[in-house]
């Protein structure tokens, strides 16, 4: 694909928002905590692209990162969010460039709001539990389907299973969310390497490779 024009990268950030406000839509667990907040989670997830695309900057979002903390969302539901806005992206073919900056903000919002995020000292530990449980999108999850096998950065390891990520149920899946799109497939797992990389400066590249690319089929599936 050749370079896009601007008016081009405008209509992929108007696209893919609304793909990903309807994949976000479908999720019991994200409507859960949104309420009627999905018109205001759609400008951020349009800063968030828009910047990546049309820009082609870094930076993190600060509506969205506004927004997720009215909504006191957790890492897993914020990750889960994440997934979504990455993999409706990842269909209109933006580039990998694109996509490790959208998937950069991302990062940069999920670490200013969990990093540094430590319980206030006087508050009561009943409250703090109540919040986590409310908060918690594997709590949620499980009790209304399995768990998903979503990346747990900086880690990088699986909410579903604590393996390294991605693992084995979630290259299956995978391969059936892309229909075997596997070009496209492994620009989306191109731009979750390059930020496992930053997270993890000590993996090897060679395993890195391997973890994330070497399990792809070489022929369509």
């Amino acid at each position: 694909m050749g370079w896009l024009e601007i008016n081009d990268l405008a209509d992929i950030v108007r696209l893919a928002t609304a793909d990903a406000l309807r994949r976000i839509a479908g999720e019991t667990l994200l409507t859960g905590i949104l309420g009627t907040r999905l018109a205001a989670l759609g400008d951020g997830l349009r800063e968030v692209l828009r910047t990546g695309l049309v820009t082609q900057r870094v930076a993190a979002p600060s509506r969205l990162i506004a927004l997720c903390r009215d909504l006191a969302l957790g890492p897993d539901a914020f990750d889960l969010l994440g997934h979504h806005v990455l993999g409706a992206l990842v269909g209109y073919r933006p580039g990998p460039d694109a996509l490790v900056r959208v998937g950069g903000a991302l990062g940069l919002a999920r670490r200013e709001l969990f990093a540094r995020r430590q319980p206030a000292s006087d508050e009561p530990a009943r409250v703090r539990t109540q919040r986590g449980r409310r908060n918690s999108a594997t709590a949620h999850y499980r009790s209304t389907k399995p768990p998903e096998h979503l990346p747990s950065p900086p880690e990088w390891t699986c909410t579903g299973c604590g393996r390294e990520w991605p693992c084995a149920v979630k290259q299956s899946q995978l391969l059936a969310e892309f229909g075997g799109a596997r070009a496209a497939l492994a620009v989306y797992l191109g731009s979750c390497l390059f930020a496992a990389a930053r997270d993890l400066p000590g993996m090897p590249l060679a395993h890195a490779r391997s973890r994330f690319l070497g399990w792809l089929p070489r022929r369509p599936c």
